[in-house]
């Protein structure tokens, strides 16, 4: 029995991991035979892990590529308008500052995207985020964008607080926009983006009247690279990212993303946030 485990251990170490010990012996030998199969299972495990662990970094350095394309349309869209128009004093002004205010975020999601690779090890530490603020700031940041594109796209969110990461957050509600943007293919598009306060928390809606997703393929949009129609989201620079990105992050805030469609009608997508933590420590709220 003792040669049958050291040429099974053999085996093991040449890479063939599905091998185990078929001894049950109630003796010294078979509680060793079961103890041996316990730590090529527990080897096993730990593998898997590493090796998601490394596919999902090289996921999201590839999403931080995807999470460049929306501001920097905005950047592009208002140094246009300072290139070709005639602008006041005033408009001129804000066009600067809406370009530098999308770099800096650009550079501060470069480390957030970053800090995703890690967030499973670490707790998120959570701010309130002023929903007024994210207002404003996905609305100035999509208009060039829906303008461009033809779109009329209204945002529109009530007073509230959401406990999270500022940045993570409008990562999140730009992805799920420009994935509804993707989606259109109407003369009368349209993008409507609605904020809500509930008993329970706060609930963000993104209802577009595009293609909509296939009811089989609705379980399977928030996976890493999984495009519904491939040729499509190549054709417009998708890669597949920005669901898994969103998912990711509606995780990390402890949120929940629910997915209504209907193909030919269009898609709702609903974010639930919960209500502020009771326990600060338990979080990592900020205080």
């Amino acid at each position: 029995p003792i040669s049958n485990l050291d040429r099974l251990a053999e085996k093991i170490a040449e890479g063939r991991y599905e091998l185990r010990s078929h001894n049950k012996g109630r003796d010294e030998i078979g509680q060793l035979a079961r103890n041996f199969n316990r730590m090529a299972d527990r080897l096993v495990e730990q593998m898997e892990m590493k090796t998601l662990e490394a596919k999902q970094k090289e996921d999201f350095t590839a999403a931080f590529a995807h999470e460049l394309k929306t501001p920097l349309t905005s950047i592009i869209g208002y140094a246009d308008m300072l290139n070709s128009m005639k602008l006041s004093e005033e408009e001129r002004s804000d066009a600067y500052f809406y370009i530098f205010s999308q770099g800096k975020r650009l550079e501060s999601l470069s480390h957030k995207l970053l800090e995703l690779v890690s967030m499973d090890k670490e707790a998120l530490v959570l701010h309130p985020v002023d929903t007024k603020d994210l207002e404003e700031n996905i609305r100035t940041t999509m208009r060039p964008v829906w303008k461009q594109k033809h779109i009329r796209g209204k945002v529109s969110m009530d007073q509230g607080i959401i406990f999270g990461d500022r940045e993570l957050l409008l990562s999140l509600f730009y992805n799920l926009l420009d994935n509804a943007a993707k989606a259109l293919d109407k003369e009368d598009a349209f993008i409507f983006m609605k904020g809500s306060s509930l008993a329970e928390g706060y609930e963000v809606k993104v209802v577009d009247n595009g293609r909509g997703i296939p009811r089989d393929e609705i379980g399977r949009i928030t996976e890493a690279f999984y495009m519904v129609d491939k040729s499509r989201s190549r054709k417009e620079g998708g890669a597949g990212i920005g669901m898994a990105l969103c998912q990711k992050i509606v995780s990390a805030h402890g949120a929940e993303l629910k997915i209504h469609s209907r193909p030919k009608e269009g898609t709702v997508m609903r974010v639930i946030f919960s209500a502020a933590p009771l326990a600060e420590d338990a979080c990592g709220l900020e205080k």
